[in-house]
């Protein structure tokens, strides 16, 4: 455990170096195409499987997507959400609302306050019905972290997504950093840090990581999770799809 969290350690010190290199070395980000298609394959060491499906469309003020996830074992869910997405110089504020068949509802609040260096808040609640989307943080809780961004869109940040509902003791602390680079290519890697009781309340302590690579229109994201969900199981996810 600890040769891992010193991998994931390296990999952020050696990103955020990466970061401070010469603004030459990057492309200015564009604005992304307004529909977004992502096809998720999810592998657990409990020998199950699952695929997802997200579409997702951006309006000018708003988002709103669909989504459908099976597993082999039986489970079958479809969701449905939107958010309002109001972006200033000092502000950035983002509610939204879910719901999806097995009675799920829920919504989230996210905000920034700050141009470069900006601070990081959120919330979210649900009736604690079952849900699985494309995040993999406890849905009820209390998010607070800080980050930095140049004028490139290369970004860095710390924050924490804890449950306030459950008395789990759940906490997902982030370590996210972004970087574009040169002929339209972008690197992000965010190495998470889990601790909290699952469902059985065995402690859980672990290192999670995914790398998304960003090449024009197209992207593909692999992670790897040693207690999904805080649970017992090891997972493996590879997502991709395209922008258009």
């Amino acid at each position: 455990m600890l040769r891992r969290a010193a991998i994931l350690t390296l990999i952020f010190v050696g990103a955020a170096t990466c970061a401070s290199a010469g603004d030459e070395d990057g492309s200015q980000p564009k604005a992304p195409p307004s529909n977004k298609l992502t096809l998720a394959w999810y592998d657990f060491s409990s020998g199950t499987t699952g695929v997802d499906v997200n579409l997702r469309h951006s309006f000018k003020s708003m988002t709103g997507w669909l989504g459908s996830y099976h597993e082999d074992d039986g489970f079958d869910q479809a969701r449905v959400g939107y958010e309002y997405d109001y972006h200033s110089t000092w502000v950035t504020l983002v509610p939204s609302v879910q719901a999806a068949t097995h009675n799920f509802f829920g919504g989230t609040v996210y905000a920034e306050v700050g141009p470069r260096f900006f601070a990081i808040g959120g919330w979210g609640r649900t009736n604690l019905h079952p849900y699985w989307n494309l995040g993999f943080d406890p849905n009820d809780y209390a998010q607070f972290g800080a980050g930095h961004r140049d004028h490139m869109g290369n970004a860095i940040s710390v924050y924490a997504i804890h449950d306030i509902r459950l008395g789990t003791g759940q906490t997902n602390t982030h370590f996210t950093f972004r970087r574009y680079l040169p002929d339209e290519w972008r690197l992000t890697v965010d190495a998470v840090n889990e601790r909290g009781r699952g469902d059985e309340g065995v402690e859980i302590r672990s290192w999670s990581a995914s790398v998304d690579v960003d090449w024009r229109q197209w992207f593909v994201r692999v992670a790897e999770d040693p207690h999904v969900n805080y649970t017992p199981d090891r997972q493996i996810r590879v997502a991709g799809g395209v922008r258009f």
